[in-house]
Parts: structure tokens; C-alpha cells; sequence
């Protein structure tokens, strides 16, 4: 399984809508956290410099926060690049 590659945002946050109802985010400066049940990450990027219309993210970020909020499987059915 490998971990190279990007996702666009909007499929992410799309992925949450989705597996992880309820789940809060919240902007900052150079990264979003993500907060869903008793969990928070707070690694996720908000993309390169410049007009972040719809950014990017690398692979890597999106598998390390579905596996600490636990919904891999559903993620993996959501985006295929997961699997």
C-alpha cells in the first residue's frame, strides 16, 4: 500500500461528511484540525501557498488521521486512492 499522491479537499471533506458524522474542523493558519469523537488531529494541511481554491493533500496526512478516528474502511469505500 502506498502512500504517495494527493487527495483533493473537497473529496476529504466529502469522505467525512460521510464516514465521520458530526466531525468539527477548524482553520488555521498553515493546517486544519479535524475533531471527531474523543479524537482531535491537527496535521492536516491546509495546501500550497498561493490560491487554495480546493488544495491537494498528500496521501500520507489523510490515512494517519482516518486511522486515529478509526473509519478506514468506510474511508477506503469514499476515496479510492486509500486502498
Amino acid at each position: 500500500m502506498s502512500s504517495s499522491g494527493t487527495i483533493a479537499l473537497s473529496k476529504i471533506w466529502a469522505m467525512l461528511e460521510h464516514c465521520a458524522p458530526g466531525h468539527r474542523r477548524e482553520q488555521r493558519t498553515h493546517n486544519w484540525i479535524v475533531k471527531y469523537l474523543n479524537h482531535t488531529f491537527h496535521r492536516l494541511p491546509v495546501g500550497e501557498h498561493g490560491a487554495r481554491r480546493d488544495p491537494e493533500i498528500q496521501v500520507g496526512h489523510v490515512k494517519q488521521m482516518v486511522r486515529l478516528f478509526e473509519i478506514m474502511d468506510c474511508a477506503k469505500s469514499q476515496i479510492d486512492r486509500l486502498r
